[in-house]
């Protein structure tokens, strides 16, 4: 049975914790707020970027851009996924992770090759524990910028373009709520073109070929840092809501201590006021 002096030990090791949780929390919803600035900004840019591309490609000719010409036979696939380099953001780094381990095993035999572009030291650990070798990683990313977004589409666009990979797949956490996020797993590239049925036409300045040309580079850029930016969101969420359910256990555990502590230390009291009953009777019978 444990002693008051255990007891009081382990309620103050909860408390020390319950504050380091509660800060962190704190510190995830500043960070939370600043991220869906960001990601406001950045949302309607290329939901809208999106809409055009589609628009303009699908009155172009079959073939007109190499990223828009799907390939007839996939034989390499290549998975870009966006996790975190930190933890203690409940199951967001092992939504990622799951998803690109079971696509791989389920895959394999589909496919010659299957390559992982990834991004988050999270990830990188949980694959190298399954032995699942990588294309490229990344990691350490402090802030999200042009340079690094334009490094990322670079090389996932001569992977494809150079023949290494046959298409290639984004896989990233979107932001929903604060509460809710939902792993999104799509074809990145070749961008896919829908069928429309609109007879409008547009005038092109300067050539429709030439827009095609500048607009899928930075469609695909864009996108990159779309996810990024939803995945960055989703970390902060996640790990809020993480670090407010650690807090609230805490406490539930503080309060059962508390009682647990009271009730020994009543017991204690019971049995030291039984001894001297006991002894005064005794020398009574004397």
């Amino acid at each position: 049975m444990a002693t008051l002096r255990d007891v009081r030990r382990k309620i103050g090791s909860i408390q020390s914790t319950q504050t380091i949780t509660r800060t962190m929390r704190m510190v995830s919803a500043s960070k939370l707020r600043r991220a869906q600035e960001q990601l406001d900004k950045i949302k309607g840019y290329a939901l809208n970027l999106d809409e055009l591309l589609k628009r303009v490609a699908a009155r172009l000719p079959e073939g007109s851009h190499p990223l828009l010409t799907p390939r007839e036979e996939v034989r390499n696939v290549l998975l870009f996924p966006i996790a975190s380099d930190r933890g203690l953001s409940g199951a967001f780094n092992l939504n990622i992770s799951t998803r690109v381990d079971n696509f791989i095993r389920e895959n394999k035999q589909t496919y010659d090759k299957i390559g992982v572009y990834l991004v988050g030291r999270k990830i990188r650990d949980y694959l190298r524990k399954r032995r699942i070798q990588t294309t490229k990683e990344l990691m350490d990313i402090k802030t999200i910028s042009d340079d690094l977004v334009q490094g990322i589409a670079g090389d996932l666009i001569n992977l494809y373009l150079e023949g290494e990979f046959d298409r290639i797949y984004l896989i990233y956490t979107q932001f929903k709520s604060p509460i809710k996020q939902e792993v999104i797993f799509e074809e990145f590239i070749p961008v896919k073109v829908p069928q429309t049925e609109e007879t409008i036409d547009y005038l092109y300045e300067p050539g429709k070929e030439e827009i095609i040309e500048r607009l899928v580079p930075h469609y695909v850029s864009t996108k990159i840092f779309y996810a990024l930016t939803q995945s960055q969101t989703s970390e902060h969420a996640a790990r809020m809501a993480a670090m407010e359910n650690a807090t609230s256990n805490c406490g539930e555990m503080i309060n059962y201590l508390t009682l647990v502590y009271n009730k020994t230390r009543q017991e204690s009291i019971t049995a030291e006021m039984m001894d001297i009953v006991g002894g005064a009777e005794a020398l009574q019978g004397e």
